[in-house]
C-alpha cells in the first residue's frame, strides 16, 4: 500500500523535549507563502544545520535497516520540520519522487520517515495518504480514496516516494508538529544542500552515520 506506520519509537518525554528544542526556531520562521507549502504551515528547512535536537531521529537503527534493504546505500535528502497551524488548508496531494526527471516506470528511489513530534489526528492536520496509490505514477488519484494517518506523538509514518500523499487541514486550535527525513539511493542528488548548510566543524562532531549520510 506504499506507506507504513510505527507507532511510539520514541517516547512523549523525548518527543517534547524535541518540541521544545525547535520551538525556538519555528517562532522566527515566517508562515509559507502559497497554498502547497501552507500559508498557516511554517517549515524549517536542513534541519541538520540548526539544531542537534534530531540527530537520532536520522540515524535510527530501525530507520537504518528498513532504508539498507529498500534502498541499499542511501543519503539524506530533504529534512523538514513542518509545523501545521490552525486555519491551514489541506494540501494538495503529490509524490516526492516528481523532483527528478526519472521514467514513470522507475522503481522506489526515496522512502520518507515522518515523525510525529505532536500527536497526529484528523483535526490538527496528520498527514492524509493515498492507499496503493504508488502504482498511479501518472495519475493524481480520486480524493475518496484519501486516508488521514492518525498516530500518537512518537510514532513513524514510512512512505515511499512514489505515493501520493499530502499534509492535512488544521480545523483544532492547536498547532501539529512533524519532522519529514526523506532518504534518497545515493546515486540521485539530495534537495538539501548539506555541504553548505552544516559546517565542517558542526559535521566533524557528528556520529560517522550521520556523516555518511549527510554526504
Amino acid at each position: 500500500k506504499g506507506f507504513h506506520v510505527i507507532e511510539r519509537a520514541r517516547s512523549r518525554i523525548q518527543t517534547e523535549s524535541i518540541r521544545a528544542e525547535l520551538t525556538p526556531l519555528l517562532e522566527a520562521t515566517p508562515f509559507g507563502e502559497n497554498s502547497f507549502v501552507g500559508i498557516r504551515t511554517k517549515r524549517i528547512h536542513s534541519v541538520f544545520g540548526r539544531t542537534r535536537a534530531v540527530d537520532g531521529l536520522a540515524i535510527d537503527p530501525l530507520i537504518l535497516e528498513i532504508l539498507a534493504a529498500r534502498l541499499g546505500d542511501s543519503l539524506l535528502s530533504a529534512s523538514v520540520a513542518c509545523e501545521i497551524h490552525p486555519g491551514e488548508t489541506e494540501q494538495l496531494p503529490h509524490v516526492d519522487d516528481g523532483i527528478y526527471p526519472l521514467p514513470s516506470d522507475h522503481a522506489d528511489v526515496s522512502l520518507s520517515a515522518l515523525w510525529a513530534i505532536d500527536d497526529f489526528t484528523v483535526d490538527n492536520g496528520a498527514t492524509v495518504v493515498f492507499p496503493g496509490s504508488q502504482g498511479q505514477r501518472g495519475s493524481r488519484p480520486a480524493m475518496d480514496a484519501a486516508h488521514a494517518v492518525e498516530m500518537p506523538a512518537g510514532s513513524i509514518l514510512l512512505y515511499t516516494g512514489t505515493l501520493w500523499h499530502g499534509g492535512g487541514a488544521n480545523t483544532s486550535d492547536v498547532r501539529r508538529l512533524g519532522l519529514i527525513l526523506t532518504y534518497v539511493e545515493s546515486w540521485l542528488r539530495p534537495q538539501d544542500a548539506h555541504l553548505i548548510s552544516v559546517p565542517v566543524d558542526t559535521a566533524k562532531s557528528l556520529s560517522p552515520k550521520l556523516r555518511a549520510l549527510l554526504g
